[in-house]
């Protein structure tokens, strides 16, 4: 059960944009009513991250980062009946106080509800300062303390590395083709950007019967892990149209979903789209990055625009889900993850998801000696 003292741990702290990362000790709060506390054993390194390390998001430093994780439970606070002490859980960012209008509504990622969390950070420096809780889950620790509802359980069986990857990519892949833009059987998939969410789209559209599926990437290397993971074709970004055509047999898409943040992935991704079709935005680019849309060609066309924030997911029903596909085989974690590394490698994580070469790198604790490198 709960308990009324801090606990210090060590964690990767961000200080400012473009600096390197400290591992420092830091005083992590007990859990409050409906919260828990829980022992990382994986968290991966999303773009998010990158986009406020980087200067593309605004954030308040310094800051620990990590939001796509996997754990073991150590405590919890009063009214905490979702997860037990020694559960295994994913960790995520979702954050729903179950009362709102929006959750009532089953929109957990639109939730409004007035928690603890959301006004004080559970971090604070070795002299009291406070520390801020990067969106809400601080996973680049050895230990968080989030609301429940950021927390879903999963078997024994299944790796943690595996298993974090359900906090954030997959999860938000997966989620704006189930969820978000309900792909049907035959629908014509384009997949624009193929990395961790890009690739996710693709499996999510592959399990929804979508025929053809086109990933597309400037990357040579990510077109052929698209094919890997289920995608009909791909192909570079210049020929999208053509190879398109040619798969339908003539006919556009029905679904075309942005996974990059870069601007450039937005020209002409409307012009891709069937009558009735809808472009999915699951990409968020940095703060103040615009671009033009004629409504009156999107009316005419009966075509759609979505967003799509964490794959409109809900944690206590979309991991469940998402773990029985992997233990069936037909959802693949294991070959997104391109290398490990221990939390005092940080920085070399964060370089190789820069690069864009890697599909998904994970920070481990307490296993350093199982780090994967990605040559091989």
């Amino acid at each position: 059960m709960s308990g009324d003292s801090e606990v210090k741990v060590r964690a990767a702290v961000s200080r400012g944009v473009g600096m390197v990362t400290s591992i420092e000790d830091l005083l992590l709060a007990a859990p409050g009513p409906g919260e828990v506390r829980v022992a990382i054993d994986a968290c991966a390194v999303c773009h998010s991250d990158l986009m406020f390390l980087d200067g593309g998001w605004s954030i308040d430093f310094p800051v620990v980062l990590g939001h796509e994780a996997a754990g073991r439970v150590v405590e919890l606070g009063e009214g905490v009946d979702n997860v037990a002490v020694g559960d295994r859980v994913v960790v995520s960012l979702i954050r729903a106080c179950g009362a709102c209008r929006a959750c009532r509504r089953g929109h957990d990622v639109a939730c409004t509800g007035d928690l603890a969390l959301r006004n004080r950070s559970p971090l604070s420096d070795l002299n009291g300062k406070p520390v801020t809780h990067g969106l809400g889950t601080a996973a680049f620790a050895e230990q968080v303390v989030v609301h429940r509802s950021q927390v879903a359980s999963f078997a024994d069986s299944v790796p943690a590395e595996a298993a974090a990857l359900l906090g954030c990519g997959v999860l938000t892949g997966v989620g704006a083709v189930t969820n978000t833009a309900r792909v049907g059987k035959g629908d014509s998939v384009v997949v624009i950007g193929c990395g961790g969410v890009g690739l996710s789209v693709v499996q999510g559209a592959r399990l929804a019967g979508a025929d053809p599926i086109i990933a597309v990437d400037p990357l040579p290397a990510k077109q052929e892990a698209a094919l890997r993971f289920g995608a009909t074709h791909s192909t570079g970004p210049d020929g999208t149209t053509d190879r398109l055509v040619e798969a339908t047999g003539g006919h556009l898409a029905d679904h075309v979903f942005i996974t990059t943040a870069a601007p450039g992935a937005f020209a002409g991704a409307t012009s891709m789209l069937n009558r009735m079709g809808a472009l999915v935005l699951v990409g968020i680019p940095a703060e103040g990055v615009t671009v033009e849309i004629d409504p009156g060609v999107l009316a005419v066309a009966n075509q759609r625009i979505l967003g799509s924030k964490m794959g409109t997911a809900r944690l206590c029903e979309d991991v469940p889900r998402l773990i029985g596909q992997y233990q069936a085989g037909l959802l693949d974690l294991d070959g997104m993850i391109t290398s490990t590394h221990s939390l005092d490698d940080i920085d070399t994580a964060f370089d190789e998801a820069r690069s864009g070469e890697v599909i998904r790198t994970v920070v481990v604790f307490d296993h350093a000696d199982n780090v994967k490198d990605p040559s091989g």
